[in-house]
């Protein structure tokens, strides 16, 4: 096995571990001992916890980046609606919910290392900058109605709800739902207070 084929494996193994155990409360040796490989076999490619979620972030960032671009491309587009919102909505919570360990534990990364700090900034900024762009396009298109006042409130809950309402509801329901069920209720939830701001004219 290549060493490129043995550090995406033991990132698999991580990002696994992370979203079911949570980040806080393993170490480097329990992904080891996971993968029964040796400590010294994983920290000749990771020098620690840190540097594993460290990559994980930022391949998932990446193609965070990727989806709010193409997102926004989709919302630039003629006939673009809450529909189109909604579709978009979907696609990012279904990739926050794959590295959920992040945003349920963003606090513990945020405090342990400046350089996971960066990276939930980054994260943050992200979400924050996609949910302002979205609803701005959305309300130039007459598509919504939202007032001044009432938009930055918007954006944050936008936000707020693409990066938590899977936390939320394994919380409310008892961690019962599959996870395509979970991410469906999610982004439905998180645009049902968008539908009442729908303009009677737009499509």
């Amino acid at each position: 096995m290549s060493g490129s084929q043995t550090k995406a494996r033991i990132l698999a193994a991580a990002l696994e571990l992370f979203n079911a155990e949570g980040y806080a409360a393993l170490s480097a040796v329990d992904v080891a001992s996971a993968l029964s490989i040796s400590p010294g076999h994983l920290y000749y490619h990771f020098k620690g916890k840190p540097d594993l979620a460290a990559a994980l972030l930022d391949a998932h960032l990446d193609e965070l980046e990727a989806i709010t671009a193409n997102a926004l491309r989709e919302l630039a587009a003629e006939g673009a609606s809450l529909e189109t919102l909604w579709t978009q909505v979907h696609i990012l919570v279904e990739e926050v919910h794959d590295t959920r360990f992040a945003w349920r534990e963003g606090r513990v990364l945020w405090a342990s290392d400046a350089r996971l700090a960066g990276l939930m900034r980054r994260g943050g900024a992200l979400l924050e900058d996609f949910a302002r762009a979205a609803l701005v396009r959305l309300r130039a298109t007459g598509a919504i109605v939202v007032r001044d006042e009432v938009l930055d409130g918007l954006v944050a809950q936008l936000a707020l709800g693409i990066a938590l309402q899977t936390t939320w509801q394994e919380l409310a329901t008892g961690g019962t739902l599959p996870d395509r069920a979970l991410v469906a209720r999610a982004a439905a939830l998180i645009m049902l207070p968008l539908t009442g701001l729908h303009s009677p004219g737009a499509s």
